[in-house]
């Protein structure tokens, strides 16, 4: 037996690299076609990305866009073991408030992952849609004076 792995070893590490080589290349094709994606469903209003699940027992991603009415016009999932994950719509979701998903994240109809991950987007969604509303109501400062 290591007589076999002896005689080819040049070959078998030729092909471990030609596969991480092309485990490299699908991830970034993966990452180019989530970021497209995004792309146009930030077209819709402000957007966020949430994450659950952990490191070993595999992650989610949902993507939620609102309206200026803080309804949700876009959501999706992203989940998957493979580089052939795809965000996928999550219909259920669409066209309620924000505060509703909120407040009923326990009750989303996704997985567990999923429901933290859409809960992390929903929150993520209220700051900065808090944030640019005390940022349009900040009195403006004077210029900082710059030492001579």
């Amino acid at each position: 037996m290591f007589d076999v792995i002896a005689e080819n070893a040049l070959f078998i590490f030729i092909a471990l690299a030609v596969m991480w080589i092309a485990q490299f290349g699908m991830a970034y094709l993966q990452m180019k076609r989530f970021y497209g994606r995004l792309k146009v469903v930030r077209k819709g209003g402000l957007t966020a990305v949430g994450q659950g699940g952990g490191q070993y027992k595999g992650r989610a991603y949902a993507v939620i866009t609102i309206d200026d009415n803080n309804i949700i016009v876009h959501a999706e999932q992203f989940k998957g073991w493979t580089v052939f994950a795809r965000l996928r719509p999550v219909p259920e979701l669409i066209g309620m408030p924000l505060q509703e998903l909120l407040d009923n994240e326990d009750s989303l109809p996704t997985t567990p992952k999923l429901r933290i991950a859409f809960g992390n987007a929903g929150r993520d969604l209220l700051a900065a849609r808090q944030g640019k509303e005390s940022q349009s109501e900040a009195v403006p400062t004077s210029p900082r004076l710059e030492p001579a």
